[in-house]
């Protein structure tokens, strides 16, 4: 049984501190049926000629000026020559050398077109990383983001009948983007219990999470049921307080307790 060839995209500006050590983690993959893709910003520095390092894996190089992250994912799915897309993003790597393996290896997916799973995150602010992920459903995306991107990969002729992301949004288009998926075809996702990647936490969305509401509050009042939309327009300050709170709190000892206990972190002895 052939192997899919999976396209392995990172998007990067200005990443030479970051990008080896995310690509030596595809190259010390045991599946090897896939090809790197770099869509680089145009970066000032050795992000290139770094990638040039990775020669024999490279499907595609593109370097040049961007409209933003969305943008130069777009241009990635457009230049991916596998079935499979992922996003691997410079400083996030994959969890162990098996996860393709695991995945795709004889394996085969019958209507099935996103296959998402766990992350778990490093670069926590409090210290305490944790695994994050679970089955979800359209509902789940009315209050909050269910899904991490580093823990899905997606067959690319989805993007041909969803769309690709939309770059009016520059913090959520990924969520949205998984939202139209669910609530379109939700019997071609499938949820696998494991952990995919190392997933750096602390992105754009999380240094602009209030900005990523407004963009998601907008997306909600053309697809979502009105009264979500209003509710979820409604909690802007609630959760514009509870960021606020949780910056404040954030280097506490009492609020370090207190993220162990929520995701069920067993506490130094």
């Amino acid at each position: 049984m052939q192997n899919p060839l999976v396209s392995l995209i990172t998007v990067t500006y200005n990443a030479e501190t970051l990008l080896y050590d995310t690509w030596q983690s595809a190259i010390n993959q045991s599946f090897k049926d896939f090809e790197l893709i770099l869509v680089d910003g145009g970066s000032k520095d050795s992000t290139v000629k770094i990638a040039q390092q990775f020669t024999s894996n490279i499907g595609t190089i593109i370097s040049e000026p961007d409209k933003g992250i969305y943008d130069a994912m777009n241009k990635g799915i457009k230049a991916a020559k596998g079935q499979w897309v992922y996003f691997l993003n410079a400083g996030d790597s994959f969890y162990n050398n098996e996860v393709l393996s695991d995945i795709f290896k004889n394996n085969t997916f019958n209507n099935c077109e996103l296959i998402y799973a766990k992350v778990q995150t490093v670069n926590e602010p409090t210290g305490v990383n944790y695994i994050n992920g679970k089955p979800v459903k359209y509902s789940d995306f009315f209050s909050h983001y269910p899904i991490c991107h580093q823990a899905t990969f997606t067959y690319k002729s989805a993007f041909e009948k969803i769309g690709y992301y939309n770059t009016s949004y520059k913090l959520v288009a990924d969520t949205t983007w998984f939202a139209s998926f669910f609530k379109t075809q939700p019997e071609k996702a499938l949820y696998l219990d494991k952990v995919i990647a190392f997933y750096d936490i602390q992105g754009a969305t999380y240094h602009k999470r209030m900005l990523g509401y407004k963009e998601y509050i907008h997306f909600g009042w053309s697809n979502f049921p009105l009264a979500v939309a209003i509710k979820n327009w409604l909690m802007y300050p609630v959760i514009w307080l509870k960021v606020k709170l949780i910056r404040t709190l954030t280097n506490t000892a009492i609020f370090k307790v207190y993220r162990k206990l929520k995701f069920g972190i067993k506490l130094a002895q």
